[in-house]
């Protein structure tokens, strides 16, 4: 097209020369336009054909779009971003890229895998360290290991963290000592004495997990040579889960949305006529239209962000109390568990203790509305029709109850047939609280799921231990089977898988490890996890 062009503007400016010679020098001061014309389309399909935007933007200026959404959510000031950025590019391409924009991971986050082909290889664990990966953590490893070209040491051990991380607490004391020796030694080499006693001591004073971040990116920028910041970034990466040190929040929780969807969430939040209670409803309905593997990345990414984030705010006992529950199932128990969270929640906020409160009610609407599937609906077992708005714990409970859900009665009294608390029975009955009645010193008609003579043992189908106050919960095994107590493992394992199947809980498959769908799989999904 453009050897045409210039043969017509040749041609023009000859007969322009024979027949218009005032002509010429018009023609001639129009050249100049004429050749930045030829370079803007130039720079026009160099601007639509690139691929990503990553050929258009570096990771630093995409860094600070990231930095801005983050803080403002405001899906405009992304678009003047990127406009600043790529000035000229057709409209078509530009939302092109600001979807891939949104569907992107921060910096942040990709920066473990960068040049890590440079970093040094990490020491390896010793056999003792890795004698809590059960056979669905070994088969992931082993995954990764196949595919050299895509994972690097660096990367099976990051998910080794990962793995440790959601490890149910429980387990995890068994071998911290292991693995923060491993950690101290590994940073202690790397970075020096003086700056791992600064690191520790802002551990000491509970300083917030973005300062430590912050104080030890800024300890190896200062490294020597690029060898050295790199593995020291890897450790990094990794010892913070170790140290339970990584930063909770409430974007993490929105990972799986699309880039359409994302878009519409930032759109609704900076909307001043659309309400937090909105923007949650969406989320669900976003949620609840997810199937096949977009549903199982959703409902992965919530449950353990979930978990995590209560973990690290509210407390290790209490994310295992609740996720005990919530698997358990049964009638009420969205209501219960949702009552456990907030009311912790607000001991924890009330005395002062809490930073970020705005982040933390956040991620706390998401986990309450998809995690914990409570939709603000009172549980009262009858006793009551109403719950404090922020708590969500039973009010004005009938009969003398107490508890979230109007359950049971003061130490000193008993639920009589009537379901009002009266003066306890005889203690001759050992009843444990599961029988109002006893002849000849035998429970009669045992509840909550215990059988046995004083109501001390569970129901075929369940596990736990009444004597000792632990409710009998459901067992997690495929076709309501019969599950027990290891105790050199401290889980609980199914007795018998259906055909075909193995694992603890008959997860896996004999020939794929392919994980058993159904209503046990959301508990072998998090296997001893938090």
């Amino acid at each position: 097209m453009n050897s045409k062009f210039d043969q017509f503007r040749e041609a023009a400016l000859d007969l322009a020369v024979d027949s218009f010679p005032e002509s010429v020098d018009c023609l001639d001061s129009c050249l100049d336009n004429i050749e930045k014309y030829k370079e803007y389309v130039k720079m026009g399909s160099r601007l639509t054909t690139k691929n990503s935007l990553s050929d258009l933007l570096d990771e630093d200026q995409i860094h600070q779009l990231h930095m801005l959404m983050d803080k403002t959510k405001r899906v405009d000031l992304i678009e003047k971003g990127l406009h600043q950025h790529l000035h000229g590019i057709p409209e078509k391409r530009r939302q092109e890229l600001l979807s891939e924009f949104f569907a992107s991971k921060p910096y942040r986050v990709r920066r473990s895998t960068i040049s890590r082909t440079i970093a040094r290889e990490p020491t390896p664990f010793s056999p003792d360290m890795l004698l809590w990966q059960t056979p669905r953590h070994k088969n992931v490893i082993l995954k990764q290991k196949r595919e050299k070209s895509k994972n690097s040491p660096w990367d099976l051990m990051n998910t080794i963290g990962d793995q440790y991380y959601h490890l149910r607490k429980s387990i995890r004391v068994k071998y911290d000592s292991k693995f923060m020796k491993y950690c101290n030694e590994s940073l202690l080499a790397i970075i020096g004495n003086d700056s791992f006693t600064q690191l520790e001591a802002m551990v000491q004073d509970s300083e917030q997990v973005e300062h430590i971040w912050n104080k030890y990116q800024q300890i190896i920028g200062y490294l020597k040579n690029e060898e050295d910041q790199l593995t020291a970034e890897h450790y990094g990466q990794f010892c913070r889960k170790i140290y339970r040190l990584l930063p909770i929040e409430q974007a993490d929780l929105m990972s799986w949305l699309s880039p359409s969807q994302r878009f519409r969430i930032a759109e609704m939040i900076q909307d001043p006529d659309v309400n937090d209670s909105q923007v949650y409803e969406k989320l669900y309905e976003f949620f609840n239209k997810a199937s096949g593997d977009a549903k199982d990345e959703a409902d992965e990414v919530i449950t353990l962000g979930c978990r995590k984030f209560i973990a690290h705010h509210l407390g290790d006992q209490l994310a295992e109390d609740i996720e005990d529950l919530r698997v358990a199932g049964g009638a009420g128990s969205s209501h219960h568990t949702a009552a456990l969270l907030f009311v912790k929640h607000y001991e924890i906020a009330e005395a002062g203790e809490l930073a970020h409160q705005k982040r933390i009610d956040e991620s706390l609407s998401i986990c309450k509305r998809i995690y914990l599937d409570y939709d603000g609906s009172c549980y009262c077992n009858g006793r009551s029709d109403s719950c404090d708005p922020k708590t969500f714990v039973c009010q004005n409970c009938t009969g003398g109850t107490v508890g979230y859900q109007c359950e049971k009665c003061p130490d000193d009294l008993r639920l009589d047939k009537s379901g009002n608390c009266s003066v306890a029975l005889d203690l001759q009955c050992f009843c444990h609280n599961h029988a109002s009645e006893c002849i000849d010193g035998v429970c009669q008609e045992c509840e909550n799921n215990t059988v046995g003579d004083h109501c001390e043992l569970c129901d075929v189908g369940y596990f736990g231990d009444p004597t000792k106050g632990r409710e009998c919960t459901k067992c997690p095994c495929p076709k309501n089977g019969e599950c027990s107590y290891n105790t050199v493992s401290n889980r609980i394992e199914c007795n018998d898988c259906p055909k075909g199947h193995i694992g603890e809980r008959c997860e896996d498959s004999e020939s794929s490890y392919r994980p058993f769908t159904t209503e046990a799989s959301t508990i072998t999904l998090v296997d001893n996890q938090l």
